[in-house]
């Protein structure tokens, strides 16, 4: 018996279930080493690393929501409110601008994921209205207060937050870094991780066990606005402004990275690591077909191809088991 179980688990479709996102990566980078010479540079490698890491971070997040469960379409009109709240605190307030723009630019995607985690957690609204509205409704205010005009001013020594490098590491990296392993070692090994997987995969099962899902919920919803938070940041690092149109498609891009990265939008199921080379496939995508001169406009395309690909393959292996 032991033997059949072990001979289940090594078959084919586990292992491609499993393990299919990382031979996906690495087939990818080798043809794009082999078939570009330029894509393997250190600069290109460096400049793939800086410019996904907000998605990254963002990403890091919504493995969370989505193994609880659900999803989050606000986080990328959040990482812009953070972007503008940050920005315009920055150079309103003076020398104390940088500290109480960054503690502004929390507070205010803290908001958003206490408004999104209460209306789903407690008053049990699908997730799809609840942070599609508050999407809508945080975009239209950030319009509405800028009047959809970049803020301009920020001190450029905050640049180095977006554009810095440490050891030629980039910065932005370094947090996505940060972030993985702090969020990797909180869902995998940690008791509210635990929680998070009951929540997503047997609700009742959570309930039968005296796990209240909704404050568990209302955490995850939290905590993927803190990550959009930081994302915004980083945002305003890179680009010495708060920009209204910041991180427009980022929430799909999130989600993408996150389901072929090997969760399922049924929750109960997800991996960290999986998210991260999820990140960084869509990355080298869309930096293979730069690479290739093919219009920036294909890239949307190819993401969604991946997206639809990768959620057939899991309701095609789901359906074996």
């Amino acid at each position: 018996m032991a033997g059949a179980t072990s001979h289940a688990g090594w078959s084919p479709s586990n292992l491609l279930r499993s393990y299919g996102i990382f031979f996906a990566f690495l087939v990818l980078f080798v043809f794009l080493f082999v078939g570009r010479p330029q894509f393997g540079t250190i600069e290109n490698l460096t400049n793939v690393l800086q410019q996904n890491a907000v998605i990254g971070i963002i990403a890091c997040g919504m493995t969370f929501a989505i193994i609880a469960g659900g999803f989050d379409l606000s986080v990328g009109a959040a990482t812009a409110l953070s972007s503008v709240v940050g920005a315009a605190l920055m150079v309103a307030v003076g020398p104390w601008g940088v500290p109480l723009g960054v503690i502004g630019a929390v507070a205010a995607c803290a908001v958003v994921g206490v408004v999104n985690g209460g209306l789903i957690a407690f008053l049990r609204i699908n997730p799809f209205v609840v942070t599609l509205g508050t999407m809508t409704i945080v975009r239209g205010l950030i319009y509405v207060t800028t009047n959809a005009t970049p803020i301009f001013g920020v001190p450029y020594g905050f640049t180095e937050v977006g554009l810095g490098r440490v050891l030629g590491v980039p910065v932005p990296t370094i947090f996505f870094a940060i972030v993985a392993l702090i969020l990797g070692f909180v869902l995998h090994r940690t008791r509210f991780g635990h929680y998070v997987f009951i929540v997503g995969g047997n609700p009742k099962a959570a309930s039968d066990m005296g796990v209240d899902p909704r404050p568990v919920r209302m955490a995850v919803y939290v905590l993927v606005s803190l990550c959009a938070a930081l994302g915004g940041i980083i945002l305003i690092g890179q680009t010495a402004s708060g920009q209204p149109n910041a991180a427009l498609g980022y929430e799909l891009t999130a989600i993408a990275a996150v389901i072929v990265g090997g969760a399922t939008l049924g929750g109960g199921r997800g991996h960290m690591a999986g998210t991260i080379v999820g990140v960084l496939l869509l990355g080298i995508v869309s930096n293979g077909l730069n690479l290739f001169g093919v219009s920036p406009f294909w890239q949307p395309v190819a993401t969604g191809m991946i997206l639809v690909v990768a959620v057939g393959l899991d309701r095609s292996s789901a359906s074996k088991w």
